[in-house]
């Protein structure tokens, strides 16, 4: 009898006792720590997603640019447009008149320079060498 009182306090006394404590949490931290190791990859993966779906949509308005670059480039409009400018081409009965360009920025800045005097004239070439 006293061996059958034994065995039955054998599975209680292991449930409650400091060796099973431990194991259990030790089993608990490990599910914890995979589970949260998990998560952070998981939530790693998303972000890299977002960032390529982001990548993926400017590259595909990039594109577009692009594709509506080419169709311009091979218009009419521009390869006449560049005829004109580069070759000196014009169509017949078309006007050529050229208007000459003057900076005037320019001009002031000589008409300042020629009203020096030689020493000052020097000194402005090397010390005001902003010009």
């Amino acid at each position: 009898m006293w061996e059958n009182k034994r065995k039955k306090s054998i599975f209680p006394d292991l449930l409650f006792s400091k060796f099973f404590l431990i194991f259990c949490v030790v089993i608990f931290l490990a599910v914890l720590f995979y589970l949260a190791k998990g998560t952070i990859r998981t939530y790693k993966i998303n972000t890299e997603i977002t960032d390529l779906e982001r990548e993926i949509s400017h590259l595909e308005n990039q594109n577009e640019g692009l594709a509506q670059l080419i169709n311009y480039l091979k218009s009419d409009t521009f390869i006449e447009q560049e005829a004109k400018l580069k070759l000196g081409l014009k169509k017949p009965g078309e006007n050529l008149v050229v208007i000459p360009q003057i900076n005037e920025a320019q001009n002031n800045s000589d008409k300042i320079v020629e009203e020096q005097k030689n020493p000052a004239k020097w000194w402005a070439y090397f010390f005001n060498n902003n010009q």
